[in-house]
């Protein structure tokens, strides 16, 4: 299906610190890692052919938020694809962008995001029955409730202990204290065995953190191209995959990829997987390093086992063994994945392991930096594993 079409190249990219203050407008949100990534990479406004952006802001209460967008980028009168599809929005702003140079249509492409978190519209509030879904969507189970039911599922089925959860959450804020972009980035290194403890607190701490607001932009560019701006670019492949969006259709989905699976497992993530690897031309074996989005560590766990990064039901031992840290053949969550970069939502969930990854392959990650790194991955969900999106960079 690839064989023909134009290769596409990553040349720069901005993102915020996850802690946008609340006075910022959404036109600031969208700005400013727009005009940090064109301006770095020495892009010229005139050359961007579109924007495919992703939002996750209710201040834009005008339903065509497209043109709104483009006025406030500049950009007119080219166009903007305005995309709202939750926390893995970002990765599909980024399909959009891919297939539009892949196409030959456009040269030059921004995928950006942005999302701002608000007083009246908390994560505790992301119910079945106000955030804009059916009543049965997640059988009228919080975003809280979900997330706390799967990976109490998850823990029984392959015995994942509070330990591994722990040294999950210890490596990612190991990697923060060395990412300056990252919210943890200021704070006291927590206590291993305090996060390895069965109490409230430890159970807040191996979460994610939460959120302010935060924004990033990638620059894409077709391979014929993408000289005239870098002699370093980075080609990128991107694919997504749709879950059932209800819950009860996660155990043994009735379709090809799915059967066999239930909550424990995350089958879209491997379909997802499977493509943007036969697009890229690797397998799991020759990936040097991951960025998973991890609004808990038993998730994250699940996702460097549906990357393949080793077998199902075997994160806890992945863990373990010290396979997040720099000393292993694939280091894991190098930014500090949501649990300590902090979670984005629709500005970074996708594109931060992006822009990590590319950073990485690039050499500029100082303390936390892979040798010899070549080929990153990073993936990222949305709407409860309804949706799941992979990245791949490479040299």
């Amino acid at each position: 299906m690839g064989k023909n079409l134009r290769k596409v190249m990553m040349i720069g990219g901005a993102i915020t610190r996850p802690s946008i203050p609340m006075e910022w407008g959404w036109r600031q949100l969208a700005t400013e890692p727009f005009w940090q990534a064109l301006q770095e990479a020495g892009v010229p406004l005139a050359d961007v052919d579109l924007v495919a952006c992703n939002y996750n802001d209710r201040a834009i209460a005008d339903s065509s938020p497209g043109p709104q967008i483009a006025d406030a980028l500049g950009i007119l009168p080219k166009p903007v694809v305005p995309i709202a599809n939750a926390c893995a929005g970002n990765g599909i702003a980024s399909y959009v962008a891919w297939n539009a140079i892949a196409s030959g249509r456009c040269d030059v492409v921004v995928s950006m995001g942005f999302a701002r978190s608000d007083n009246y519209d908390a994560m505790e509030a992301m119910n079945s029955q106000g955030n804009y879904v059916d009543y049965d969507y997640m059988l009228g189970l919080t975003h809280i409730n979900y997330g706390a039911m799967r990976d109490a599922y998850y823990r029984r089925k392959y015995d994942v202990s509070l330990e591994a959860a722990g040294q999950w959450a210890y490596q990612c804020n190991w990697y923060a204290r060395r990412n300056p972009l990252a919210a943890a980035y200021d704070k006291p290194m927590p206590v291993i065995e305090e996060l390895c403890s069965d109490t409230p607190e430890a159970e807040r701490d191996r979460q994610a953190t939460n959120r302010g607001g935060v924004a990033s932009a990638l620059i894409l560019a077709g391979e014929d191209v993408a000289h005239r701006y870098t002699d370093t670019p980075v080609q990128f492949d991107v694919a997504y995959a749709f879950r059932p969006p209800y819950v009860g259709n996660f155990f043994n989905y009735p379709v090809d990829g799915m059967r066999g699976y239930d909550m424990a497992e995350l089958p879209g993530l491997m379909l997802a997987a499977q493509e943007a690897y036969a697009f890229a031309g690797i397998t799991p074996a020759d990936v040097n390093l991951v960025q998973v989005h991890d609004l808990t560590a038993f998730e994250g766990m699940m996702a460097i086992e549906a990357l393949g990064i080793c077998p199902v039901g075997q994160g806890k031992d992945y863990v373990l063994g010290g396979g997040m840290s720099l000393e292993s053949a694939c280091p894991v969550n190098t930014y500090g994945g949501g649990i300590a970069f902090g979670h984005g939502s629709a500005g970074s969930d996708f594109q931060a392991g992006v822009l990590e990854n590319y950073w990485q392959l690039l050499g500029k990650c100082g303390e936390r930096q892979v040798p010899g790194a070549c080929i990153g991955v990073n993936s990222s969900y949305g709407t409860h594993h309804s949706l799941d999106v992979v990245g791949i960079v490479q040299r």
